[in-house]
């Protein structure tokens, strides 16, 4: 596969640290040498493998797009393009990024809903990129309706044949046995699973007992244990038309857009 990525910059604040271990959210995932880091590359590269027809031919959205991974590469490929983000570290290191790309700007939405992003997109725009975030939100009561409901809000902020690309973790099955597997292995921090959570999500995609869970995790910074995709996919093919779906083990991506009226 061809390499289309496009490092960001290794950029750092004074007087802040994403981790002990990494100046930047960027910096931790992405830059770092390892395995992880190219893991969690791979996921962007694929994105823009999905959406290489379109290179140079329209607009996107970078919506979550953190402290700016992935604003050099959509910039390298598309004619315009909007980061949107709402903490403010994040948005201080995208907005320094932008400014050495002459078609990227940044916008903070730490106060807006989606109607009142929409007026301040002075262009359009055909692809939303809506990666490694889905997971992040979501209502415990009715998790998957709630992000169902929040694709569709995004699709506001585009053409009406514009498409949305979505990535998300694989959290159940072998690919999450492995991940555990390995955190276990590496004493690294996670959430402590009983033995029939993790048998259960892992050889039987059943995540009930860890969603269950999520009030109990909501300042964790892994809180999407117990995030099903399968479950996901349910509820967005009653919305949506799914134009494709990529498993790349340890993500699924999804390209997806409105569904015919007549459909």
């Amino acid at each position: 596969m061809k390499n289309y990525f496009v490092p960001p910059p290794c950029l750092e604040l004074d007087g802040f640290n994403y981790l002990p271990s990494a100046r930047t959210y960027t910096e931790y995932n992405y830059l770092k040498p390892g395995i992880g880091s190219l893991l969690r590359r791979r996921h962007l590269e694929y994105a823009l493998l999905l959406t290489r027809e379109y290179f140079h031919k329209c607009n996107v959205i970078d919506f979550g797009c953190a402290d700016g991974p992935f604003l050099p590469s959509l910039s390298k490929y598309f004619n315009y393009v909007i980061g949107i983000d709402r903490e403010p570290k994040f948005i201080e290191l995208a907005s320094r990024i932008a400014q050495k790309l002459p078609n990227v700007e940044i916008i903070d939405n730490s106060n807006l809903g989606v109607d009142e992003l929409k007026p301040k997109l002075k262009k359009k725009f055909h692809i939303l990129f809506l990666l490694e975030t889905l997971e992040h939100i979501g209502n415990e009561n009715h998790p998957w309706e709630f992000r169902a409901k929040f694709v569709e809000e995004l699709f506001n902020l585009i053409d009406k044949d514009g498409i949305i690309v979505i990535s998300v973790p694989n959290m159940i099955g072998i690919p999450f046995l492995i991940q555990r597997s390995g955190l276990f292995l590496f004493n690294a921090k996670r959430d402590k699973l009983s033995m029939p959570e993790l048998l259960k999500a892992s050889f039987l995609n059943d995540t009930t007992a860890l969603e269950q869970r999520w009030q109990e995790w909501h300042m964790s910074e892994t809180r999407h244990i117990g995030f099903n995709h399968q479950k996901l996919e349910s509820y967005l093919r009653k919305k949506f038309a799914i134009l494709k779906v990529k498993n790349i083990f340890f993500q699924v991506m999804y390209m997806i857009g409105r569904k015919d009226e007549g459909a």
